[in-house]
């Protein structure tokens, strides 16, 4: 009985013991940087801000000009429904579908084609300000993994 107890009582202390210190080595995780210690990030960092710059533009070219396609496929074929008197109209919609689509499909694949090869170049190369950033889910919405430098952290 009194092993027993023995046994227990140190299981007690080193699992007390094993909770405070994961609790005080949390103000351990984030080291004070050196003053000089952003021109060394930069320089280490750079390779992974070409890597996810080069994922980030594969990515948001092809999805950029699909979401843009549709959209301009939708406001050609609207547009031109409208032009043409009633908006809703069935017979307007297949008019400016068979017109319009076509011709807002090409325009907004090529604005996409654009807009998502600038702004995987952007954001991919510098990353939000974000301290979620990193995970995979950000870059299949685009986002790359760069983390900007943060100072203040």
């Amino acid at each position: 009985m009194v092993k027993f107890m023995r046994k227990k009582f140190l299981f007690s202390i080193l699992a007390a013991t094993a909770l405070f210190s994961n609790l005080s080595l949390a103000c351990f995780a984030y080291p004070e940087r050196p003053e000089d210690w952003r021109v060394q990030y930069e320089i280490y960092y750079f390779p992974v801000r070409l890597i996810s710059m080069i994922t980030t533009v594969a990515w948001d070219v092809p999805t950029g000009a699909f979401v843009d396609g549709i959209k301009g496929t939708i406001g050609g074929t609207k547009m031109v429904a409208r032009n043409l008197g009633n908006e809703d109209g069935p017979y307007e919609l297949v008019a400016g579908g068979l017109t319009g689509g076509p011709v807002g499909m090409v325009s907004g694949a090529a604005y996409g084609l654009l807009h998502g090869f600038g702004y995987g170049m952007n954001h991919g190369f510098m990353g939000y300000a974000s301290p979620h950033n990193g995970s995979h889910v950000s870059l299949f919405q685009g986002r790359g993994y760069v983390v900007p430098y943060d100072d203040n952290y």
